[in-house]
């Protein structure tokens, strides 16, 4: 698949919509909230509340109003829970859902463009998307001893130069000793990483992401495309900068906005004019891939159902990143009788949804005849974040 080459950022009062595009497709939007922001990936020094032995669990206070909650496979440095009231760092993984708090890991990550360090953690890992093992033997060779504790390079380092992932290595040590001086200078509980200037910057987090790859970043806020610039600038990145102040909105670009009605609607007709229908529900998401359609296209229609399906596969995968879908999904491909036939969907699902950053499994097809996946919760889907964005307003 295509890597994510541009970043079109629109800012609103209360929050930001940061698309990620590559050639043109919209691969991802983003909805950054600035009153209500997720806390996912932030370090706080808590408290330890209490024990929950048979939960093996406990719940920690980090100074958000809910506690967070602390499985015993999250702990680090002991196999024993210290005592209530012990001062614990911690990490969120996940936001909390309504009156539930987040889940937290001792074992915290500080990302970078290219490598993820793990300051209690030990060795070097890959990740699964660097195959070769010559080129996990030169990357060993680059990064070992550079940092002590655990590292992960993450799949843009494929390829990467010595110097750079150095250099990335030691920005990554420097936000880790920031984060470790502040938890020396504050009681708990306390947000570690809302003292660090830029720490929770959302675009920042997204460069960490795509870097390797971004060629544009275009904002519709003067002072930030101009702040951008000037830490462009300063580390020498080669990142186009643009502000965007002209008469159309900046999400017209690349039709940015039309692409998103799409992802709203619960059918998308393709370019041979096959519809794909989505039916979200409370506990799986149906979706079904229709020929019926196709046939009226001046005969450029696929024919055969593996065409249909081959065509089809990499739009669901691209509308199950872009929609945030979770859970269970079950997708209709047309009939096919042929197992090779349904290996090769197969194939060329899987090959769609490898960019995906969420965790997906795929389970293939059932005696029924019907494609099972799973795809991890992130948040809530795009519908719900941009309705709830919308009632925001009122």
């Amino acid at each position: 698949m295509s890597k994510v080459d541009r970043l079109i950022c629109h800012v609103l009062p209360k929050a930001f919509l940061m698309a990620l595009v590559a050639d043109g497709r919209l691969v991802e939007l983003q909805v950054v909230r600035r009153d209500t922001p997720s806390r996912v990936e932030s370090v706080f020094l808590g408290r330890l509340e209490r024990v929950m032995p048979d939960l093996d669990a406990a719940f920690v206070d980090i100074g958000i109003g809910r506690s967070g909650f602390l499985r015993a496979e999250d702990r680090a440095g002991s196999d024993d829970w210290p005592p209530a009231g012990a001062p614990l760092m911690v990490q969120v993984r996940n936001d909390g859902e309504g009156e539930k708090g987040p889940r937290l890991s001792m074992n915290v990550a500080v990302t970078g463009r290219y490598v993820v360090y793990h300051p209690v953690g030990a060795g070097v890992t890959f990740s699964r998307r660097i195959e070769g093992e010559s080129e996990r033997d030169r990357l060993r060779g680059h990064v070992e001893g550079l940092l002590e504790g655990g590292i992960v390079l993450r799949t843009a380092a494929a390829g990467a130069a010595p110097d750079v992932l150095r250099a990335d290595a030691e920005q990554v040590m420097a936000r880790w000793e920031q984060l470790r001086r502040q938890a020396f200078d504050v009681q708990p509980p306390a947000d570690l990483s809302a003292r660090i200037p830029g720490e929770r910057d959302p675009i920042a987090r997204l460069l960490r992401d795509h870097g390797a790859s971004l060629e544009e970043v275009i904002l519709d806020e003067r002072a930030m495309a101009r702040a951008l610039q000037d830490e462009m600038d300063r580390f020498g990145e080669k990142i186009r900068v643009r502000w965007h102040n002209g008469s159309m909105p900046a999400f017209d670009i690349d039709d940015i906005a039309g692409q998103i009605d799409t992802a709203l609607a619960p059918r998308i007709v393709l370019e041979s004019g096959v519809e794909v229908l989505f039916e979200p529900g409370e506990t799986l998401c149906a979706v079904d891939v229709d020929s019926a359609a196709a046939g009226g296209r001046q005969g450029r229609a696929p024919r055969r159902p593996i065409d249909v399906n081959l065509e089809a596969a990499p739009a669901i995968a691209q509308q199950l990143r872009l929609r945030n879908i979770a859970g269970a999904v079950v997708i209709d491909f047309v009939n096919m009788r042929s197992t090779y036939d349904r290996d090769k969907v197969q194939a060329a699902l899987a090959e769609a949804m490898a960019d995906d950053p969420v965790p997906t499994q795929l389970y293939g097809f059932t005696r029924l005849g019907h494609f099972e996946l799973t795809r991890a919760r992130r948040g809530a889907t795009l519908a719900a974040q941009l309705e709830a964005l919308e009632k925001g307003d009122d």
